[in-house]
Protein backbone atom coordinates (compact mmCIF):
# COMPACT_ATOMS: atom_id res chain seq x y z
CA UNK A 1 0.00 0.00 0.00
CA UNK A 2 2.67 2.09 0.24
CA UNK A 3 3.59 2.75 -3.25
CA UNK A 4 -0.99 3.82 -3.60
CA UNK A 5 0.03 7.27 -3.91
CA UNK A 6 2.72 6.89 -6.53
CA UNK A 7 0.79 4.52 -8.36
CA UNK A 8 -2.56 6.96 -8.12
CA UNK A 9 -0.60 9.39 -9.16
CA UNK A 10 0.61 8.31 -12.00
CA UNK A 11 -2.94 6.73 -13.07
CA UNK A 12 -4.34 10.03 -12.79
CA UNK A 13 -1.44 11.56 -15.52
CA UNK A 14 -2.70 8.81 -17.78
CA UNK A 15 -5.85 8.77 -17.85
CA UNK A 16 -5.89 13.06 -18.37
CA UNK A 17 -3.27 12.03 -20.83
CA UNK A 18 -6.20 9.69 -22.55
CA UNK A 19 -8.93 11.61 -22.42
CA UNK A 20 -6.93 14.41 -23.58
CA UNK A 21 -5.74 12.20 -26.97
CA UNK A 22 -9.41 11.30 -27.15
CA UNK A 23 -11.34 14.63 -27.40
CA UNK A 24 -7.99 16.49 -28.33
CA UNK A 25 -9.58 19.50 -25.36
CA UNK A 26 -8.08 20.16 -22.23
CA UNK A 27 -11.44 21.33 -21.22
CA UNK A 28 -12.88 18.32 -21.92
CA UNK A 29 -10.65 16.59 -18.86
CA UNK A 30 -12.13 16.67 -15.33
CA UNK A 31 -10.69 15.80 -12.11
CA UNK A 32 -14.44 14.20 -10.96
CA UNK A 33 -14.53 12.23 -14.23
CA UNK A 34 -10.55 11.21 -13.22
CA UNK A 35 -11.58 10.26 -10.05
CA UNK A 36 -14.81 7.92 -11.53
CA UNK A 37 -12.63 5.92 -13.92
CA UNK A 38 -10.11 5.22 -11.41
CA UNK A 39 -12.19 4.52 -9.19
CA UNK A 40 -11.10 6.60 -6.50
CA UNK A 41 -12.80 9.19 -4.62
CA UNK A 42 -12.49 12.78 -5.49
CA UNK A 43 -11.36 13.63 -2.06
CA UNK A 44 -8.52 11.35 -2.91
CA UNK A 45 -7.70 12.31 -5.97
CA UNK A 46 -7.76 15.80 -4.89
CA UNK A 47 -4.83 15.26 -2.00
CA UNK A 48 -2.51 15.26 -4.87
CA UNK A 49 -3.92 17.14 -7.52
CA UNK A 50 -6.15 20.45 -7.42
CA UNK A 51 -6.95 20.29 -10.85
CA UNK A 52 -5.75 19.61 -14.59
CA UNK A 53 -3.41 22.31 -14.91
CA UNK A 54 -1.73 20.72 -11.19
CA UNK A 55 -1.97 17.00 -13.27
CA UNK A 56 0.52 18.24 -16.04
CA UNK A 57 2.53 21.05 -14.15
CA UNK A 58 3.41 17.97 -11.48
CA UNK A 59 4.65 15.34 -14.20
CA UNK A 60 6.43 18.05 -16.55
CA UNK A 61 8.06 19.01 -12.99
CA UNK A 62 8.95 15.20 -12.17
CA UNK A 63 10.19 14.93 -15.34
CA UNK A 64 12.30 17.76 -15.37
CA UNK A 65 14.00 16.78 -11.69
CA UNK A 66 14.31 13.55 -12.25
CA UNK A 67 16.65 14.85 -15.69
CA UNK A 68 18.54 17.57 -13.04
CA UNK A 69 19.20 15.01 -10.57
CA UNK A 70 20.67 12.44 -13.22
CA UNK A 71 22.70 15.57 -14.80
CA UNK A 72 23.90 17.14 -11.16
CA UNK A 73 25.32 13.18 -10.41
CA UNK A 74 27.10 13.93 -13.77
CA UNK A 75 28.29 17.20 -13.49
CA UNK A 76 29.43 16.85 -9.65
CA UNK A 77 31.54 13.55 -10.72
CA UNK A 78 33.00 15.49 -13.50
CA UNK A 79 36.60 16.82 -13.12
CA UNK A 80 38.47 17.28 -16.23
CA UNK A 81 37.02 19.79 -19.66
CA UNK A 82 36.52 15.74 -20.80
CA UNK A 83 34.57 15.04 -17.94
CA UNK A 84 32.56 18.33 -18.18
CA UNK A 85 31.50 17.57 -22.46
CA UNK A 86 30.74 13.75 -21.45
CA UNK A 87 27.99 15.72 -18.49
CA UNK A 88 27.07 17.99 -21.51
CA UNK A 89 25.99 15.25 -23.77
CA UNK A 90 24.71 12.90 -20.65
CA UNK A 91 21.83 15.44 -20.67
CA UNK A 92 20.85 15.46 -23.80
CA UNK A 93 21.06 10.90 -24.00
CA UNK A 94 18.66 11.09 -20.71
CA UNK A 95 16.74 13.60 -22.41
CA UNK A 96 15.93 11.94 -25.26
CA UNK A 97 15.83 8.32 -23.34
CA UNK A 98 13.62 9.60 -20.85
CA UNK A 99 10.62 11.17 -23.49
CA UNK A 100 7.54 9.07 -23.21
CA UNK A 101 5.61 7.93 -26.34
CA UNK A 102 3.09 10.82 -25.09
CA UNK A 103 5.99 13.63 -24.98
CA UNK A 104 3.95 15.50 -27.69
CA UNK A 105 1.28 16.42 -25.48
CA UNK A 106 3.09 16.82 -22.41
CA UNK A 107 5.06 19.41 -24.71
CA UNK A 108 1.68 20.91 -26.01
CA UNK A 109 1.18 21.30 -21.94
CA UNK A 110 3.68 22.57 -21.03
CA UNK A 111 3.12 25.76 -23.93
CA UNK A 112 -0.37 25.82 -23.10
CA UNK A 113 -1.36 25.60 -19.48
CA UNK A 114 -0.40 29.09 -17.65
CA UNK A 115 1.42 27.13 -14.73
CA UNK A 116 2.83 24.71 -17.07
CA UNK A 117 4.41 27.45 -19.28
CA UNK A 118 6.02 29.44 -16.22
CA UNK A 119 7.47 26.59 -14.95
CA UNK A 120 9.41 25.78 -18.38
CA UNK A 121 10.39 29.26 -18.33
CA UNK A 122 11.78 28.84 -15.30
CA UNK A 123 13.30 25.82 -15.97
CA UNK A 124 14.99 26.85 -19.18
CA UNK A 125 16.51 29.42 -17.41
CA UNK A 126 18.48 26.65 -14.76
CA UNK A 127 19.23 24.53 -18.22
CA UNK A 128 20.69 27.53 -19.41
CA UNK A 129 22.75 27.92 -16.50
CA UNK A 130 24.03 24.64 -16.31
CA UNK A 131 25.08 25.13 -20.32
CA UNK A 132 27.05 28.46 -19.54
CA UNK A 133 28.75 25.82 -16.63
CA UNK A 134 29.54 23.29 -18.71
CA UNK A 135 30.42 25.12 -22.01
CA UNK A 136 32.81 26.84 -19.96
CA UNK A 137 34.56 24.16 -17.97
CA UNK A 138 34.08 21.79 -21.11
CA UNK A 139 35.45 24.36 -23.82
CA UNK A 140 37.99 26.35 -21.55
CA UNK A 141 39.59 29.20 -23.25
CA UNK A 142 36.72 31.19 -24.33
CA UNK A 143 35.74 35.25 -23.91
CA UNK A 144 32.75 36.18 -21.67
CA UNK A 145 31.35 37.34 -25.03
CA UNK A 146 32.03 34.30 -27.19
CA UNK A 147 30.61 32.28 -24.07
CA UNK A 148 27.15 34.09 -23.80
CA UNK A 149 26.84 33.80 -27.59
CA UNK A 150 27.12 30.50 -27.49
CA UNK A 151 25.35 29.46 -24.53
CA UNK A 152 22.16 31.18 -25.83
CA UNK A 153 22.70 29.39 -29.38
CA UNK A 154 22.91 26.15 -27.76
CA UNK A 155 19.97 26.83 -25.20
CA UNK A 156 17.70 28.31 -28.27
CA UNK A 157 18.97 25.46 -30.63
CA UNK A 158 18.22 22.61 -27.32
CA UNK A 159 14.69 23.85 -27.11
CA UNK A 160 13.90 23.73 -30.56
CA UNK A 161 15.12 20.21 -30.53
CA UNK A 162 12.62 19.31 -27.84
CA UNK A 163 9.77 20.50 -29.68
CA UNK A 164 10.76 18.89 -33.25
CA UNK A 165 11.98 15.13 -31.20
CA UNK A 166 8.75 14.78 -29.73
CA UNK A 167 6.81 14.41 -32.36
CA UNK A 168 8.78 12.08 -34.11
CA UNK A 169 9.45 7.51 -33.51
CA UNK A 170 11.51 6.62 -30.74
CA UNK A 171 14.08 5.37 -32.99
CA UNK A 172 14.30 8.68 -35.00
CA UNK A 173 14.37 10.46 -32.00
CA UNK A 174 18.28 8.64 -31.42
CA UNK A 175 19.27 9.05 -35.39
CA UNK A 176 18.54 12.69 -34.80
CA UNK A 177 20.27 13.07 -31.79
CA UNK A 178 23.40 11.91 -33.08
CA UNK A 179 23.15 14.61 -35.43
CA UNK A 180 22.49 16.78 -33.13
CA UNK A 181 25.47 16.21 -30.93
CA UNK A 182 27.58 16.51 -33.73
CA UNK A 183 25.85 20.28 -34.86
CA UNK A 184 26.54 21.20 -31.00
CA UNK A 185 30.29 20.19 -31.03
CA UNK A 186 31.57 21.94 -33.67
CA UNK A 187 29.77 24.68 -32.69
CA UNK A 188 31.07 24.52 -29.23
CA UNK A 189 34.82 23.91 -30.95
CA UNK A 190 35.12 27.58 -32.31
CA UNK A 191 36.30 29.70 -29.78
CA UNK A 192 35.74 32.68 -32.11
CA UNK A 193 32.53 32.70 -32.57
CA UNK A 194 32.14 34.82 -35.60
Amino acid sequence: MANFPSKLKDRAVKRAINTLKKDKRVEAINLSAIANELDVSLEDLQTYYSSIEDIFLKAQKRDWDSLHRYWDKQIKKAKTPGDYKNAFEAFFERFVDSLSDDADLMLEMSCYLPACIKYRERNRKKVRKKFLSLIKRGWPGKDDKVLERQTELITIIFYGFVDHVVHIKKIERLKLLRDFRNMINLQLQDRKFF
